[in-house]
């Protein structure tokens, strides 16, 4: 059933004095009676039905729309009516209501009748009344009084604008849009069963404590602006509310006794309703704010705007309790949490859609300028990335790194590009028109659909936690065939696994490195950068296989592989190549991966030791193990690691292989070291399974190696000849004892801590003043930037106390061209910071 529509007159001093009253600004629920509250916050709105319009109360109904003139020709407010009272003790409360606020000449007892309309949230809207009369079929007098058009005529406003909310959805005045930066687990009347609860009210002192007007943006919103919730204590974006009244400057403060007298009675109350919890709040820092993707945006939108949420820094601005919040930062909002639109069109506002863009300048504008667009489409982000399924997302990604323009393609490559194009043409007529309704532009080489196209490529590569390296060169190549097919030949035959493995020294820890593998089976070991852990790993590898007495180990026993974000299953366990027949068909053979195949040199073995003899060690080295999809590069074979689990073991396990479907189970003389840097993932965050059937080693920065590697002798002697301009050791002992200093500090840092330090093993191997200075310039300083996100205050202030001017140029936010004499200056104000006692303990 349609809803129908009310024309309400306020244009006589007593109509204007009651909507100012009662429609726009609205009263405390309890005011009129208690069972008056409405569903949309603590003020109700209200509309007592004119008495001498001798309007029937039967002829509006709950869900009408009442639309208020107020002169000018323009109907300027509407309102829902929520529901219908009839009591004239009611009508009596509310005319003394109004006796008590007005003026003299006011007469609300003349025009109250016993009906009272109950309304929610008025909204601002500016629509010509001519037009609307005429749709109506209703003459001028409805300039003048109550009108209540029958629902016959009001079907022609369906027919026009499709339904009544639609035509309000046009003529509603564009909102503000606010940022409310709270907490509530700190703020008990902010909880759901507190007296302000959140989306309920917002409200501060009306200046700082030191007479600076910073909270005046409170005075600024208007009846129906639209306002998000932040609570910075749980780091999301959490629900959203409109204001639903008009500022009150004599508020006496919140519950908890926080304020000061003086400001008692003089702060600012500003009153929502209609609040709505997000059913998934987002993760404002991890989606937004420290979302690499959105950071050339939100540095426009910050040049742009002043008084935002977030600061240069893309963190919370100080003081930032309650701002405006743009439409470009809307988008991104909307862009990670579409529902925000949803709720704006059921409050009557449709979110303007972004201008049609033209050209990209780059990918990455490209992916965030679909991506905001999104939203506004009939498809969302998710209606893409059920295409595919991830394991063929996984082999399309690692074929895709072999494909430029003109490049010869394996068999395998070819037949993921075909699969690729048909992709696309079995759906062109869709992502053209997609790329139309969205405005999507061109980039270079390619047209809308298909940029369109390889952008979403890209979100579902993203998804399955591939490397995203499609782009619109790979595209064009792959829509124009632009590519060629390799011939099958003869591979070079593998090398020789008998050939011998050269022994190695005994590396520090060795006898502790062993114990646990000969316990665990597997390692990892951690650290940050630069401390020798694939040093360490492949040299007791390598001097721990040539204990074994009883043999002379071969190279094959020895294998080293690096994990990386497009590494996957196929590759490590086992996966399939892509044939084609004679007939055309295609033909799918199961291929051993790096570990399966290793695993069963380490099988041969074991079967052809005799039971009271110890089998021939393997060893694989995992480099970079946290770098890849733990879960699933290992899949099913988790749970063969486990020593009792593996062949032999009391508790054997048999696995079932995914593609071939063959039983498999792990040889107990497989060890694994991994090698984990911190500065890329902490512990925490591998896979719990595999940080259980891992035992993990730390390798923390070891400065002494240095000191011994250069003969410097103890750290007294390094400070001073730190300080000896003559001595030809001199920017090597200021770099140790810089690199001490600057571990120290990062170890401080709560958002660093000792996982990103700076390693021993930059310096080794350094040979003149110049190896040392460009190692500080392309390894070391570029680490720093990285570890801080290009904070490049926070490093100066943090690492460098105020100086480093010879090495960085904070104005443009860059590491200097420098040489030995600048780095000797930028590294001598550690010097006499140093305490040679500390560093005889720490490092």
């Amino acid at each position: 059933m349609t809803n129908g529509i009310v024309l309400a007159s306020a244009t006589s001093p007593t109509e204007q004095a009651i909507f100012d009253e009662l429609v726009h600004r609205g009263i405390e629920y309890d005011l009129p009676s208690p069972y008056l509250a409405s569903e949309s916050g603590e003020m109700t709105h209200l509309w007592p039905v004119p008495e001498p319009d001798h309007l029937d109360p039967s002829s509006i109904a709950e869900g009408d729309y009442v639309l208020f003139y107020r002169g000018s020709n323009r109907y300027s407010w509407a309102a829902r009516v929520h529901k219908i009272i009839a009591d004239s003790n009611i009508a009596d409360r509310l005319a003394d209501h109004i006796d008590q606020r007005s003026g003299h000449n006011i007469q609300p007892r003349e025009e109250f009748s016993e009906t009272v309309l109950v309304l929610e949230i008025p909204i601002p809207i500016d629509l010509e009344s001519y037009r609307l009369h005429e749709l109506l079929n209703v003459g001028q007098d409805a300039l003048t009084r109550t009108v209540v058009p029958d629902d016959s005529v009001v079907a022609n406003v369906v027919d026009e604008y499709g339904s009544i909310e639609q035509l309000l959805q046009s003529a509603r005045d564009e909102p503000s849009v606010y940022i409310e930066l709270t907490s509530i687990d700190d703020k008990p009347y902010k909880q759901p069963d507190g007296e302000y609860p959140l989306g309920s009210a917002v409200f501060s002192r009306s200046e700082s404590k030191n007479g600076h007007d910073i909270y005046g943006t409170l005075r600024e919103p208007q009846v129906g602006d639209i306002v998000l919730h932040i609570l910075k204590d749980k780091r999301k974006l959490y629900g959203i509310s409109t204001v639903a009244s008009t500022l009150q400057t004599d508020f006496e403060g919140p519950p908890d006794g926080s304020w000061e007298s003086e400001a008692r009675g003089e702060g600012y109350f500003l009153p929502l309703g209609g609040y709505e919890e997000f059913p998934n709040p987002i993760d404002i820092d991890d989606r937004l704010l420290q979302n690499e993707e959105y950071r050339d945006r939100l540095k426009q939108i910050y040049e742009e705007n002043s008084g935002l949420v977030y600061d240069k820094n893309y963190q919370f601005a100080q003081g930032a309790y309650f701002t405006e919040c743009p439409l470009d930062l809307l988008y991104l909002f909307t862009a990670e949490l579409p529902h925000i639109l949803t709720v704006a069109r059921q409050r009557f506002w449709d979110v303007p859609q972004p201008a049609n863009a033209d050209q990209y300048d780059s990918v990455s504008e490209a992916v965030v300028d679909v991506r905001i667009r999104l939203p506004f489409g009939d498809r969302g982000r998710e209606w893409f990335l059920n295409s595919f399924a991830g394991s063929i997302v996984e082999a399309f990604t690692e074929s895709l790194s072999s494909v430029q323009p003109n490049a010869e393609l394996t068999q395998t490559e070819a037949t993921h590009c075909e699969l690729i194009r048909r992709l696309y043409t079995d759906w062109e007529d869709e992502f053209a028109e997609a790329a139309d309704h969205l405005g999507v532009g061109r980039t270079n080489q390619v047209g809308d659909s298909e940029t369109l196209f390889f952008v979403l490529f890209r979100e579902l590569q993203e998804s399955v936690g591939v490397s995203t390296n499609m782009n619109q060169v790979k595209t064009r190549t792959i829509l124009n065939k632009n590519y060629e097919i390799e011939s099958p030949i003869l591979e070079d035959p593998l090398p020789d696994d008998s050939e011998p493995l050269e022994p190695a020294e005994k590396p520090e820890r060795a006898d502790e490195i062993a114990r646990q593998l000969l316990s665990s089976k597997q390692m990892v070991f951690y650290g940050p950068p630069g401390t020798g852990k694939t040093y360490t790993a492949r040299r007791f590898a390598r001097w721990w296989l040539n204990q074994q007495d009883e043999f002379d180990p071969h190279i094959g026993q020895l294998d080293t592989v690096t994990f990386h974000p497009s590494f996957t299953y196929e590759d490590f366990i086992e996966g399939l190549s892509v044939d084609t027949t004679e007939d055309g068909s295609v033909k799918y053979e199961e291929v051993p991966g790096v570990f399966l195949e290793f695993a069963n040199k380490a099988r041969q073995e074991y079967y052809a030791t005799p039971d009271d003899e110890e089998p021939r060690r393997y060893v694989l080295v995992i480099d970079e193990i946290n770098r890849g999809n733990l879960a699933q590069i290992f899949g099913e074979t988790i749970t063969g690691l486990e020593a009792d689990k593996r062949l032999g073991g009391d508790d054997e396990a048999s696995i079932t292989l995914a593609h071939s479907g063959d039983q498999f189970t792990i040889p107990p003389n497989l060890y694994l070291i991994g090698t984990m840097n911190t500065a890329d993932r902490s512990i925490a965050l591998v896979d719990a399974a595999l940080r259980r059937r891992f035992r993990f080693l730390a390798f923390p920065p070891n400065l002494d190696l240095l000191r011994d590697e250069f003969g410097l002798g103890t750290w007294e002697e390094i400070r001073d000849i730190a300080t000896s301009p003559t001595s030809d050791q001199q920017l090597l002992s200021q770099s140790l004892i810089a690199i001490h200093l600057l571990n120290k500090r990062i170890r401080n840092e709560p958002d660093l801590g000792r996982g990103k330090q700076i390693g021993h093993s930059f310096l080794f191997g350094v040979e003149t003043e110049q190896d040392i200075v460009d190692t500080w310039r392309f390894e070391i300083l570029p680490l720093l930037e990285e570890y801080f996100f290009g904070q490049y205050e926070r490093i100066r202030e943090s690492l460098f106390s105020g100086d480093g001017d010879e090495l960085f140029d904070w104005s443009r936010e860059q590491i200097k061209p420098f040489g030995q004499d600048d780095l000797s200056r930028a590294l001598a104000p550690f010097v006499p910071e140093f305490d040679p006692e500390e560093a005889e303990t720490v490092n």
